[in-house]
């Protein structure tokens, strides 16, 4: 493989303080289907070579063929891609998602031709995922969703 087109990107992740807020708003702006649900979940994920464990409020909702992930972390103990996020003063736009059933492929790409590692990965349930460490370039995350 020596040239990358992703065709599309599936998920759009925001890091946000305060999430009911974030949620009455975007409610207001968007016509989502169906009502918002914020939710708590853990997730232990692997950091720069680190098992952290954090707590956060969390949407997931659809709109327009994307899936929005709204983010507020609650806890953590010890740091990853979100606190890092936040003690860099940053909000907003924090990664987007892409669901692909060549991981690998594409880790190696990244890593082969561009110099860009795995910064973070882990899964929810059977699920895994991959940040690749994109922000640099970008100002933003990419991730590897595993279908």
């Amino acid at each position: 493989m020596t040239e990358l087109k992703l065709s599309n990107f599936d998920q759009i992740g925001i890091l946000v303080k305060d999430i009911e807020k974030a949620a009455e708003f975007y409610e207001a702006l968007l016509d989502f289907k169906g009502k918002i649900n914020i939710v708590e979940q853990t997730s232990t994920v692997n950091y720069r070579g680190n098992e952290v464990e954090f707590k956060m409020k969390k949407i997931m909702q659809n709109f327009s063929g994307k899936q929005f992930e709204i983010i507020e972390l609650l806890e953590s103990t010890g740091d990853h891609l979100y606190s890092e996020f936040l003690k860099e003063g940053k909000v907003g736009l924090h990664h987007l998602g892409v669901y692909t059933k060549d991981t690998e492929t594409l880790i190696m790409h990244f890593k082969n031709l561009y110099n860009i590692d795995v910064i973070q990965s882990g899964n929810v349930g059977r699920v895994k995922f991959y940040y690749l460490n994109t922000k640099e370039i970008f100002g933003y995350y990419l991730e590897l969703i595993a279908l």
